[in-house]
């Protein structure tokens, strides 16, 4: 008996850091997931960086058991520990989880949004401090789960009784004033630390065309400076240095202008006593605008004395570090 697999759907993930492909993330089916891929006699495989979903067919469009209108939900494990340095920010409060689904279309992933991922006894302590207030535990489906009236600071949920899957508890307030708190419940995606989730809805049209999503990610965007350190330099000649971007016209970007600086340095600069003993001098090229990380350095960023160039590609942050802040050091005899 012959089996075929055919494609079901693709999650590739494009980041602007990097001139291919991202491999820094890895996709976990949730317990749950894995019963549905049996189920529905489908395989999760990566390959390249992309999460490829495959369904055994009968025949061409035709599945052997249809997951149409189900959910699939994976964590996303992030595989480079120096991602959050090359990578904005994708929600605005950091204690969130990121939560990327196709809720609003089915062949598309919508902005990310952010939920709290837990599982167990789960402590709940409402955005206002006005009480009492009125919570109402809801699934995914609308249904409430649980009301209560709150009066202390925070109120507890046992959970552990609840499906993997989306929660939301609602806070009412009265007077009309009504927030809500999203939750992803799974206890085994929460214990392995995932960075993010990814629920994918199954269309029924995917077995007939498989559909293809991307997880898409900005680099980073900082101010660039480039702390030289000189020592045994003429004042007069240390007073001509400068930082010359003479690439941007070919490499076909904004030129980046600099601003020199000497100390005492604002708040948030380097110390000048960390960087030498005192007898050197010290400036600091700070960018104008904010400078987009990229895995690639820029072509003819020049650090030069007047028009002679004395280093002709100024070297870019990697990515293991936190901040744009490089140290140059020139010395004369």
């Amino acid at each position: 008996m012959k089996i075929s697999f055919a494609p079901l759907a693709t999650v590739s993930i494009a980041h602007g850091y990097y001139s291919g492909g991202c491999r820094d993330i890895e996709f976990l089916p949730s317990a749950g997931t894995q019963s549905l891929l049996r189920a529905g006699r489908m395989l999760a495989r990566m390959l390249d960086g992309q999460l490829h979903l495959l369904y055994e067919a009968e025949s061409p469009g035709v599945p052997v058991s249809s997951l149409a209108g189900k959910s699939l939900h994976f964590g996303l494990r992030l595989t480079n520990p120096s991602f959050e340095n090359i990578t904005e920010p994708v929600l605005a409060d950091a204690s969130l989880t990121p939560f990327f689904t196709n809720a609003a279309l089915p062949g598309a992933l919508d902005a990310a949004r952010g939920v709290a991922l837990v599982a167990g006894l789960y402590t709940h302590a409402p955005s206002r401090a006005t009480r009492p207030v009125r919570l109402s535990l809801r699934d995914a489906a609308a249904n409430t789960l649980d009301v209560r009236q709150a009066s202390e600071a925070t109120t507890s949920y046992d959970l552990r009784g609840l499906p993997s899957g989306e929660y939301l508890i609602e806070e009412d307030y009265g007077a009309g004033v009504s927030l809500a708190r999203q939750l992803f419940v799974d206890a085994e995606l929460r214990d392995t630390g995932v960075w993010g989730l990814l629920s994918l809805r199954i269309d029924a049209a995917f077995y007939a065309s498989a559909a293809s999503f991307a997880l898409n990610f900005a680099a980073r965007e900082e101010t660039l400076r480039y702390y030289v350190v000189a020592k045994n330099w003429p004042p007069a000649e240390f007073d001509q240095l400068n930082v010359v971007d003479a690439g941007f016209s070919t490499e076909g970007r904004d030129e980046i202008a600099f601003t020199r600086l000497v100390a005492p340095f604002p708040n948030g600069f380097i110390n000048a006593s960390l960087l030498g003993d005192g007898s050197a001098q010290i400036a600091v090229f700070q960018s104008q605008t904010e400078v987009a990380r990229r895995e690639r350095g820029l072509r003819k960023l020049h650090l030069s004395r007047n028009a002679t160039v004395l280093i002709e590609h100024l070297p870019l942050p990697g990515p293991e570090r936190a901040k744009a802040d490089l140290i140059v050091h020139l010395s004369k005899p």
